[in-house]
């Protein structure tokens, strides 16, 4: 059925495309007043080109006036913003538009917030038609995040899996971090190695100081990006190499210092850069360093790997980040950018695995290197065209140590090291065309492609017990063997978006996507069934499982078509209604198609070539506001999974487990149809006080899981989240204090089985920050200070289906200085 939507849309996409003559209007006229009808002067006016992104700026006169001289026929977005006002803007067509422009701006300080994850293209947030949040430069200095993945704990519909200042993920309307698609630059960081679960690729290889912009895109992101946008799409986007257009060559630079007293941890960033007309570059190195955190105060609560005074055992990391980005800027519509990132983490603990069973990540190193070739303004129908490629390496080792005590004469004991070195190679690259259709359609279209290629060195090492002699003494053993063979992932694909503008209040996007996605597995020395599997199954039940010769090489091809249609309904300047029906997919990547090998679960885990893409169908509607004393938002979704992908337990025909005496038998399988449905608000309304303003601010996130297959809940879904804040600033913008509380909710709304495992209900919990700093800004310099208290009142608690617990209160601070020459 959705095959037959799919070509729907392309026929729907063909029919709405209309050819229009272009060209260029001599002056764009307009001015700038208050809400008093007075001229403000000094305003900055900033006119964005909708196809091609590229903007042109100017300031309003003595008497609020400005103008733009021979710009292209096209779509724009005006925007208008000064000191001790909140924005204001608005869509135009040029011509339609060109003359007596009014722009009105209100007391206030509610900022506009761009993204270019939504559409690929650049587009305000009340303009899409999918949930989207931007955190931008200053609010990641103002809430001194440990790590960047902090932020999902208090953006509405998104938590996080794990703790310490490298592993944590984020956790998307109840999925988690493996069924999140996660871009740097608009370019994939999730590679096929990583397992499933709790795991995922980590957000932390990206060093936060390197952050400029984080955006999160919440519901389906496959049409645009592909197969692991299932929940969400996050595109982390990094510091650039920005363009001097004055005379002479610029240079400047930056220091980020962060401390943090709970777990002694610090980071520092030092970046220096230059530009003229035609070049510019950027060069950054980082250190950073967390020893073992601390929970909030234990009063009683002892578990495993956390010592009596709350120190979180095995939780510490070290890290250090290089990145070098050059830019050269042929003439105003040709431009080149080259980028190298190194990014070495070491000492990488898993929290509260210490003691008998130990894990952690001796290192976990990444090196990228990318470029990006962009034209603009070819001709009156082609506005745009970007072609980029990278080649990245992520290599790393994680280590596990059993350690059992002797107990003589009885038992001697048990040891086991193992080492598992993954070493994943991507290459990909991604060609993006726009093109002018008309004053009504915008249509984006290209095709990437991405490659993984995996190889995995293993060792492992054990003593066990001979008890055939008195007292029993250890008998040691060395396997070499890997869990999953030498193999590669890869995807081809076309996609297309088409955004119809029916009228100036009305607007339509669409778009498809066909993707072939490669799943091969190469004969690989040492990789094999085990002999405890191979001698308990009967060939009927090894043939029956897909484990006939699977280790002999495999070739999985799998192709996949996918569209989504929105609306977006502006009833005012002020008030917009959108709608979106989407589809999304997530093919089994590598660890869970071949894994074979002890488990973490316990038991053994085995193959399984057969597996079928996880899919869903991804409903979202809202209504947004947008003014100068008000701004919010109210989402609604539905979406309806098929073919969710789980390790279960095997059992023979007569019920009787596999391997029970070792654990048990498991294989990943395709399992359950669920449907994950939820509200998400949030809010944010500044108020005008003598030389301030005080803004109160708010998310609210309430989500229900179900089994379809079961008429069970599902688990891990966090039921009903708020985070709210107040906020006071000045008029300036020089002095901030803000207070914030999270609250999450009890969630007993669980399955029978997981209760009993659970031991229970999962707690909710309550914890609070305080926060403040100060910011002077210079023409050729900025200096920042921010500081704080997080968790406040010190509150033992763990986030909602994580074993370790939170950190507890800590003393954070952050300092940024900046310089640049005139």
């Amino acid at each position: 059925m959705f095959r037959n939507f799919g070509l729907f849309g392309l026929v729907s996409l063909v029919l709405v495309l209309t050819i229009s003559v272009s060209g260029q209007t001599d002056e764009t006229n307009g001015e700038v007043m208050d809400t008093n009808g007075a001229a403000v002067s000094g305003a900055k006016v900033t006119l964005r080109n909708k196809q091609t992104g590229k903007e042109v700026k100017t300031q309003t006169d003595g008497t609020g006036s400005f103008s733009f001289r021979e710009l292209p026929v096209g779509n724009y977005v005006i925007k208008a913003d000064a000191e001790g006002f909140s924005f204001t803007s608005r869509e135009i067509s040029i011509p339609g538009s060109s003359t007596d422009i009014k722009l009105q701006l209100s007391v206030g300080n509610i900022n506009e917030k761009v993204t270019v994850t939504a559409t690929r293209t650049q587009i305000s947030t009340i303009d899409t038609a999918v949930p989207v949040s931007v955190i931008d430069r200053d609010e990641i200095e103002q809430k001194n995040l440990n790590t960047i993945s902090d932020i999902f704990r208090t953006l509405p519909g998104t938590s996080t899996v794990n703790e310490g200042a490298f592993q944590v993920r984020p956790r998307i309307r109840g999925l988690d971090s493996n069924r999140v698609l996660i871009l740097v630059d608009g370019e994939r960081l999730n590679n096929a190695r990583t397992s499933t679960g709790q795991s995922g690729i980590e957000p932390g290889l990206i060093e936060t100081e390197q952050i400029e912009t984080l955006e999160v895109v919440r519901g389906s992101g496959s049409v645009l990006y592909g197969t692991d946008a299932l929940a969400g799409t996050v595109n982390i986007i990094t510091k650039d190499a920005s363009r001097n257009r004055e005379v002479g060559f610029r240079f400047g630079a930056v220091f980020n210092g962060y401390v943090s007293s709970n777990e002694s941890g610090r980071r520092g960033n030092l970046a220096i850069d230059g530009s003229s007309k035609s070049f510019s570059f950027r060069l950054a190195q980082s250190l950073e360093r967390y020893a073992n955190y601390f929970s909030g105060d234990p009063n009683g609560n002892q578990i495993d790997g956390v010592n009596a005074d709350g120190e979180v055992l095995n939780s510490q990391s070290h890290g250090s980040n290089t990145q070098l980005t050059t830019r050269f800027f042929f003439d105003d519509n040709n431009d080149l950018k080259l980028n190298y990132e190194r990014r070495r983490a070491g000492n990488i603990g898993s929290p509260t695995l210490a003691g008998v069973f130990n894990g952690f990540f001796p290192y976990s190193d990444r090196d990228k290197f990318s470029g990006r070739y962009e034209i603009r303004n070819i001709n009156k129908y082609l506005a745009n065209i970007t072609a980029s490629a990278y080649y990245q390496t992520q290599k790393r080792n994680f280590s596990n140590i059993l350690d059992v005590p002797a107990a003589p004469p009885f038992f001697p004991g048990e040891y086991q090291f193992s080492e598992t070195v993954t070493d994943t190679r991507s290459v990909g690259f991604d060609f993006q065309s726009n093109w002018i259709l008309g004053m009504k359609n915008f249509l984006t279209a290209g095709v990437s492609f991405f490659r993984d290629e995996n190889s995995d060195d293993r060792y492992l090492e054990v003593f066990t017990g001979n008890y055939a002699v008195f007292p029993p003494v250890l008998v040691r053993t060395e396997d070499f063997s890997p869990s999953v063979p030498n193999s590669k992932f890869g995807s081809f694909a076309f996609f297309a978006q088409d955004q119809y503008q029916a009228s100036d209040r009305l607007k339509f996007v669409g778009g498809i996507r066909a993707e072939r996605v490669t799943s091969r597995s190469e004969p690989t020395t040492g990789f094999s069934l085990p002999a405890v599997v191979s001698l308990e199954l009967t060939p009927a039940e090894i043939d029956g499982l897909g484990l006939t010769d699977f280790d002999a090489g495999l070739n999985v091809n799998e192709t996949t078509l996918t569209g989504d249609f929105g609306v977006v309904f502006k009833a005012t300047e002020d008030v917009s209604f959108t709608g979106r029906i989407g589809r999304s997919y997530r093919v089994a990547n590598l660890f869970e198609r071949f894994f074979t090998g002890a488990g973490s679960i316990g038991g053994f885990l085995v193959a399984n070539p057969n597996l079928k893409p996880e899919s869903g169908i991804n409903i979202d509607t809202s209504v947004k506001f947008v003014t100068s004393k008000f701004a919010g938002s109210v989402t609604y979704f539905n979406n309806t999974y098929k073919n969710f992908l789980s390790s279960v337990q095997l059992f023979d025909d007569n019920g009787v487990a596999f391997l029970n005496s070792a654990g048990g038998l498991y294989q990943t399988q395709n399992i359950s149809r669920a449907r994950i449905q939820g509200v998400e608000a949030e809010f944010e309304m500044p108020l005008k006080i003598r030389k301030g303003f005080i803004t109160p601010s708010g998310n609210f996130t309430y989500l229900r899981g179900d089994n379809l297959d079961s008429d069970q809940p599902l688990n891990t879904i966090t039921p009903l989240k708020s985070f709210l804040s107040l906020r006071w600033q000045n008029e300036s913008n020089r002095f901030y204090a803000d207070w914030s509380t999270r609250i999450v909710n009890k969630q007993d709304r669980l399955s029978a089985s997981f209760l009993i495992s659970n031991g229970g209900a999962e707690p909710g919990f309550t914890v609070s920050d305080i926060g403040g700093g100060y910011t002077f800004r210079h023409e050729t310099y900025r200096l920042s200070v921010n500081a704080g208290v997080k968790n406040v009142f010190d509150r033992y608690y763990n986030e909602q289906f994580v074993f370790a617990p939170a950190r507890g209160r800590s003393f954070v601070a952050g300092t940024t200085i900046e310089f640049h020459n005139k």
